[in-house]
């Protein structure tokens, strides 16, 4: 099949994020005075009260905004451990998240050579996320392969969807001017990505770097899985 367009998830499908956090969690908590042997159960109980906000607003409104979401999540998991924060502080905190992401979290090997390839091919490029767009976009233009995709959707004001909901996928089909048959979407979450790319009927392709995603069952079963990108080149020959 010829395609047109591919479609890419942001994290832990184009960036690598592995550990970023546990590094931005201990700085924090030696901000704060406290002990670094906390981190996992920061970074745990942070990522527990993050999920639940995200999907009670998911839910409520069909899509949330990272920023204030990080920051009341964390006020929540400090509190757990017994600490008290602003919000204000909380927000300063994220804003400290954000500029380490920008730095720390860099685009896999095996993405750039897959981009290359595809501009080489004239096929278009986009992506759909559901994190944060203002640490995607400086992600983006601190690797400079921003000028390879023709936008970027994550939720927003502008575009208050998040995956899996079919109209972020039949918008970013719009966007790009070409039909779900002929678009690849590639992310890592068998929930969101897949199972929304699979109802929007496009091809679906599971990147899973770490053999992580086990016993897949009906929509999140992919088109193609695959461990890196190379796997996935003979779909352009």
């Amino acid at each position: 099949m010829n395609f047109e367009a591919v479609i890419f998830d942001a994290d832990e499908t184009i960036f690598n994020n592995q550990g970023i956090h546990e590094i931005i969690v201990e700085l924090i908590l030696e901000d704060l005075g406290l002990s670094t042997s906390l981190v996992d159960k920061l970074h745990s109980l942070w990522d527990a009260h993050y999920f639940i906000e995200q999907d009670r607003l998911v839910e409520e409104n069909g899509f949330c905004i990272d920023k204030d979401t990080n920051a009341n999540s964390l006020v929540k998991a400090l509190k757990d451990i017994g600490v008290e924060i602003s919000l204000e502080k909380a927000k300063e905190y994220w804003a400290y998240m954000i500029r380490e992401y920008s730095k720390k979290s860099k685009p896999y090997p095996d993405v750039l050579d897959l981009i290359n390839l595809l501009d080489e091919k004239k096929i278009k490029m986009a992506i759909v996320s559901n994190g944060d767009q203002e640490i995607i976009n400086l992600r983006l233009q601190n690797s400079n392969i921003d000028h390879h995709f023709k936008f970027v959707i994550a939720p927003c004001e502008e575009y208050p969807l998040s995956k899996p909901n079919l109209k972020i996928f039949t918008e970013s089909l719009d966007l790009l001017k070409t039909t779900a048959e002929k678009t690849i979407f590639i992310g890592d979450n068998p929930h969101s990505d897949i199972a929304g790319a699979n109802n929007a009927g496009m091809f679906s392709v599971l990147i899973d770097r770490y053999h992580r995603v086990k016993d897949l069952t009906g929509e999140q079963i992919p088109k193609l899985k695959i461990k890196t990108f190379k796997e996935m080149q003979y779909l352009f020959e």
